[in-house]
């Protein structure tokens, strides 16, 4: 033990020594770092260089003139649309009306029309489409009577007519009349107990009542169409048992 004591008192007075040197070598080091600071400082002087100053104070004032300065001016507002005045916006419906008044004063003179007028073929036309849409053969006969109806009350109006072309074109009326009626009648069961029967019957009557007074006003030729018309139907205007 005391061997032991011995060595670790010599190590340490060894160690010691070295230490010290190491702690005032970083104290000088220290010291001359100081002194050359020092001395630039007076060389460079306390207070800040001119332009320094200058360039500080510029900044300054321009951040302040920023603070200062108003926002930026909103975005321009949309322009105000326009709105059409009522005239304006009620202008596609007079359209419309004035386009829906033309078609029905156009269907009410093609309804009217006789052969030789302008709008008898668009009044033909309407009445074949009719006649192609109807769903049975006893619809079909209803819808032929009304079309020769339609023939005898064309005949007659041209009958009270005055024309070049009159004879001609009551002959084309008669002829129509009485190929529609043919085709009508023939699709018709002719029974006493059944509402065709009587429908036959009233149309026959309604067409006497409407062609046979116009016999006098009529040429020879449209004379005789019109007297075998009448024999025709009347067969059917009496009942059938």
């Amino acid at each position: 033990m005391d061997r032991q004591r011995g060595i670790s008192g010599a190590f340490m007075g060894w160690w010691r020594p070295g230490r010290r040197r190491r702690a005032r070598g970083t104290e000088r080091a220290a010291g001359r770092v100081t002194t050359r600071i020092a001395e630039a400082g007076s060389r460079i002087g306390a207070a800040p260089r001119p332009d320094f100053r200058a360039r500080l104070r510029a900044d300054l004032l321009e951040a302040h003139a920023a603070e200062r300065r108003p926002a930026a001016e909103p975005p321009a507002e949309r322009p105000e649309v326009r709105r059409p005045s009522p005239l304006v916006r009620l202008r596609p419906l007079a359209v419309f009306t004035v386009l829906l008044g033309v078609m029905f004063a156009t269907g009410a003179r093609a309804y009217d029309s006789v052969p030789g007028d302008i709008l008898y073929p668009v009044k033909r036309a309407a009445e074949a489409t009719v006649l192609r849409l109807a769903v049975s053969d006893a619809e079909r006969a209803k819808r032929e009577m009304t079309a020769a109806r339609q023939r005898a009350a064309e005949a007659a109006t041209l009958a009270g007519a005055a024309g070049p072309d009159r004879d001609r074109l009551i002959t084309q009326a008669l002829d129509d009349m009485a190929r529609t009626t043919r085709a009508a009648l023939s699709r018709v069961r002719r029974r006493a107990d059944r509402p065709e029967g009587e429908e036959v019957q009233r149309f026959a009557r309604e067409q006497r009542t409407m062609v046979e007074p116009l016999l006098p006003k009529l040429d020879r030729e449209n004379r005789d169409k019109a007297t075998r018309y009448l024999t025709y139907i009347d067969t059917f205007a009496t009942p059938v048992q």
